[in-house]
């Protein structure tokens, strides 16, 4: 027996035989419209949720063509000897131009995602606007043609089809990012903007129905008969929540709480459309593609973790600096990651916040450290409780549940296979450049592409730059001319200079790789773009900071488009602090 709120007998899909109508009220023009496609509400699955799915598996097929296309040309690049770019590197560069461009609002203080980013959110923008807005009319102009606007059927159709991708863009084991070869955070801009349009298609499926019903005076009796109209309320008011508090200055402010209640809601939200649109055709096939995709991935992570760190590792927690805390965890065995990848990790021993995990970079590598280190900054929820935990104490111990990784380097040839290599880091962004450079240096030799290796990282203090210091001495200390290390303390101040002992530490063979002020970054990169035909740039920081490394990357790719310089392939990955 099917539950009360929904229709009986309880089926997977309504019937498309069309009944209810009374034909003889209608002219020949209206049943002609009635039947015809983009029109008939018996077939608005096909023509619209369907229509919708190609569009989405059309932009991510693209995607991971394009991708394999540039990776294709990097191989390529390693046997073809060229004084000047050719087209292919022409082309190329024009495309790195688009996911390397950026934007900054200054009303807003808003940074935008990248140009290519921008680009494939304005057309699915344009793509949704158009499917719901092109076909006319947008009501019926006979009532006797039943009291769905066509409006309102078409958005409510391509609103549920969105449905699975908004939450595959979602989640951590990414099945999107599999197929393009993108790590699952750089998603989630089109998670967020998928869950707007969606909220958009759902307000338009909304409001003809209001609107009908008033002039047809039958709103009341509808509310009151109906489950459709109090499950669709009941659906409507937690997605509203959700658009709403996901915008950054609610979302970063209070994330711990945020993140809770973006749960909760989502699950008031998903049951309560999951009875709204009752099985009418095909609606509940959305409902099953999107627990499989959401199911499939939360069950991987899950049997992973658990068959890598258990029920939680021994760890070590000290104070390395102001506001920064170290987390060493001995690793045996199972858990296994690359340099640059990022963790989820679980707190066991800290209360509610065991409750919460979070993600953070490993600034260790694993075939020389055997130990997993994390080193962040103490922001608040998580963070803060941990250095508040460490405040005056040697160390801590707890136990930590390891989800990951996650992430890492994702370039089209090897490091090493790079002429020159720039890292550049901003603050605690050093705990993702940092192992990269480390795992890189043993691959410097004289017979390697690879000439020239610069790390160049902004701390405001030598008490912020301690924990990493000793990492970059030790790694360069036998490399000589070809390593070159530049330390910015970004604070002015006697008691922020570093001493001459410190200075010697930051780098033995380089006695002017301390600097006072913001490093350049421009000039940094535009020397590197004209010194070799190969130039990878990997950045990590502040918003600001990236801002500045993804537009003077994208100056120099537009000289490579143009066909200017020695350089033929320029590289950039960028992480950012969250997401």
């Amino acid at each position: 027996m099917g539950l009360i709120w929904l229709r009986h007998p309880v089926l997977w899909h309504s019937s498309r035989v069309a009944g209810g109508y009374n034909y003889n009220a209608m002219t020949a023009e209206e049943r002609k419209l009635l039947v015809a496609r983009w029109h008939n509400w018996y077939t608005a699955d096909w023509d619209y949720a369907q229509t919708t799915v190609i569009f989405f598996c059309t932009a991510i097929f693209v995607a991971a063509v394009l991708n394999k296309l540039a990776w294709l040309h990097g191989r390529n690049l390693m046997h073809v000897a060229r004084n000047r770019p050719g087209f292919g590197d022409k082309l190329t560069a024009a495309m790195r131009y688009a996911t390397a461009r950026q934007f900054y609002l200054g009303l807003t203080r808003w940074y935008t995602p990248p140009l290519a980013a921008v680009v494939g959110v304005c057309g699915m923008s344009i793509f949704i606007l158009a499917l719901m807005f092109s076909a006319r009319p947008f009501y019926w102009p006979n009532e006797q043609m039943g009291h769905s606007p066509p409006l309102a059927t078409r958005s409510g159709w391509i609103a549920i089809a969105i449905m699975p991708f908004m939450i595959a863009f979602a989640t951590k084991i990414n099945f999107i990012g599999l197929v393009t070869e993108t790590s699952h955070e750089k998603l989630q801009v089109f998670h967020r903007w998928s869950a707007l349009f969606m909220y958009i298609a759902s307000l338009v499926h909304t409001f003809p129905f209001i609107i009908n019903n008033v002039a047809l005076g039958i709103m009341e009796s509808q509310y009151a008969k109906s489950p459709w109209y109090w499950s669709g309320i009941a659906a409507l008011i937690p997605q509203t929540y959700l658009i709403l508090m996901s915008w950054g200055i609610f979302r970063n402010q209070y994330y711990e709480t945020f993140k809770k209640l973006h749960f909760i809601a989502s699950g008031i939200f998903m049951a309560a459309l999951f009875i709204h649109v009752n099985f009418r055709l095909t609606s509940w096939d959305y409902f099953w593609a999107t627990l499989a995709l959401y199911g499939l991935a939360w069950l991987t992570r899950v049997v992973r973790t658990l068959y890598t760190t258990g029920f939680g590792l021994p760890s070590t927690i000290e104070s390395v600096g102001p506001n920064l805390v170290k987390i060493s965890i001995p690793i045996q065995g199972r858990f296994s990651w690359a340099a640059g990848q990022h963790v989820f990790i679980r707190v066991l021993g800290l209360g509610v916040h065991a409750l919460t995990s979070h993600p953070f970079t490993i600034s260790s590598i694993a075939e020389k450290d055997k130990v997993v280190e994390l080193v962040l900054r103490a922001r608040g929820g998580l963070t803060q409780a941990l250095q508040q935990r460490v405040a005056g104490k040697a160390s801590w111990s707890s136990r930590i549940v390891l989800d990951g990784p996650y992430g890492g380097l994702h370039a089209p040839l090897p490091l090493e296979r790079y002429e020159r290599v720039v890292f550049l880091s901003g603050g605690t962004g050093t705990t993702f450049t940092l192992p990269i450079f480390r795992d890189l240096l043993p691959k410097l030799t004289e017979e390697s592409v690879l000439k020239r290796i610069s790390f160049v990282v902004a701390v405001p203090d030598a008490d912020n730059y301690a924990w990493m210091g000793p990492h970059l001495a030790a790694a360069t200390a036998s490399h000589g001319d070809t390593v070159d290390i530049r330390v910015h303390f970004t604070r002015s101040g006697d008691a922020d200079i570093p001493s001459k002992d410190d200075e010697s530490d930051i780098h033995n063979a380089n006695p002017e790789g301390v600097a006072y002020g913001r490093p350049i970054l421009g000039d940094i990169i535009r020397e590197a773009h004209a010194s070799a035909s190969r130039v990878a740039i990997v950045a990590c920081g502040p918003d600001g900071f990236l801002y500045d490394v993804r537009n003077s990357v994208a100056g120099c790719e537009l000289d490579i488009a143009d066909g200017f310089g020695v350089c033929r392939d320029l590289f950039l990955h960028t992480e950012t602090y969250s997401w």
